[in-house]
């Protein structure tokens, strides 16, 4: 059976502080994983990782099974195979809980990101996307983004630049980008 794995915003968030002291190796699942291919796949292509490994990201909260939204099964750690050592605990309840949480508030959080896209002006959302892009995107990334916002024909076009920004700014630099973006949407 294959299955597939997304990071979560705790995962993203190690990411970026390297909080945990997670192995080169283990570092390098977590920064390549995503829910294009099976786990199998994954733990083939990144060299010095075990199945161990992936159930460490996933009891720590770093990745969860793909399409499950929230809740306490997102971060549960994959059921022992008959005959495996066991050698990672599962979370703690109140752990459980607080990532359910923090996945609730992210959700949220992203809901009102999208529906401040929806409500924004042309003239803002068109300000707002130039200085993100060229602040958040640096310089050479931020110049072909800038281009793709001057070739958008109308505020729809530029709503679905926005939306695809806010998901890039999500997936590589985490929330806390979509944070300073959502800011700059509601000040303009």
């Amino acid at each position: 059976m294959s299955i597939h794995y997304v990071k979560t915003p705790a995962g993203l968030a190690e990411i970026q502080t390297k909080a945990a002291s997670l192995s080169r190796p283990v570092r390098n699942l977590l920064l390549v994983i995503n829910d294009s291919k099976p786990d199998s796949y994954w733990l083939q292509a990144v060299n010095g990782v075990s199945e161990a490994d992936l159930a460490q990201l996933l009891a720590a909260g770093f990745i969860a099974l793909a399409g499950q939204t929230g809740g306490a099964a997102a971060v549960a750690p994959p059921p022992a195979k008959a005959g495996a050592h066991a050698g990672a605990a599962a979370p703690a309840p109140a752990a459980v809980a607080e990532a359910a949480a923090d996945d609730d508030n992210a959700s949220a959080f992203w809901a009102r990101v999208q529906q401040a896209i929806r409500d924004a002006t042309y003239t803002g959302l068109y300000d707002v996307l130039t200085s993100q892009g060229k602040a958040q995107l640096g310089l050479m990334r931020g110049y072909r983004f800038v281009l793709e916002v001057e070739k958008c024909g109308g505020l729809p076009e530029l709503q679905t630049l926005a939306l695809r920004f806010a998901e890039q700014l999500r997936d590589d630099h985490g929330m806390a980008a979509v944070k300073r973006f959502y800011g700059a949407l509601r000040s303009a």
